[in-house]
């Protein structure tokens, strides 16, 4: 699902390359699927979790790792805060008190009605009667809002964080503009290679 995913991605750092080369900006395209390391570069809130945790490990595997002191400290990155002020929160601890309540304001964010995503009026999307777009779209059942909590308070509560396998934030891309060496390009590339419009004045 992840990698499924990752196209808009892509398309995200095409736009940006395209735009670093109308301001005369040089970039490119990595990879940056570090499990943490680019979140703390980021100034992310950041929760250690022990290995043993992060796996799922029983009483005996969990015993075993802290005699042998193989039980590491996992980084995960849980939220952006600057200033005091919460810029990205994910729907899960530590903001919310449980997965339940995480879960049910993941489905008030979607169906309040007059502000959810699902129930703004068609605020949100480009429908041209949204409203009535909106109302065609039935609410969670009750069933499956308990079912989803159940599972992610089992998830949460065997691995310490949710998804299981990384926490709430992933990379696999990053985007690097910067300034051109231009005196590297003139020596060691073909002219065509930087656009006029990259080459200072």
């Amino acid at each position: 699902m992840y990698e499924f995913a990752a196209v808009e991605q892509g398309a995200m750092l095409q736009n940006m390359a395209l735009v670093t080369a109308a301001l005369g900006l040089g970039g490119f395209p990595h990879l940056a699927s570090h499990p943490f390391g680019w979140f703390q570069a980021l100034g992310f809130r950041m929760t250690d979790i022990p290995f043993s945790r992060t796996v799922g490990a029983g009483p005996v595997t969990k015993g075993l790792l802290k005699a042998l002191k193989k039980d590491i400290p996992i980084p995960t990155a849980v939220g952006l805060e600057r200033d005091g002020q919460l810029l990205i929160k994910p729907f899960c601890p530590p903001y919310y008190r449980n997965m339940e309540e995480a879960v049910l304001a993941f489905v008030d964010y979607k169906y309040a009605q007059g502000q959810g995503t699902m129930r703004d009026g068609g605020a949100a999307s480009n429908w041209k009667d949204g409203t009535s777009i909106q109302a065609g779209i039935p609410r969670y059942s009750d069933q499956s809002i308990a079912a989803t909590i159940a599972c992610c308070e089992y998830l949460y509560s065997r691995y310490g964080r949710i998804p299981a396998t990384n926490g709430p934030f992933r990379t696999l891309m990053a985007y690097q503009a910067h300034h051109l060496d231009d005196d590297f390009y003139r020596k060691f590339y073909r002219p065509e290679v930087v656009d006029d419009i990259q080459r200072p004045e």
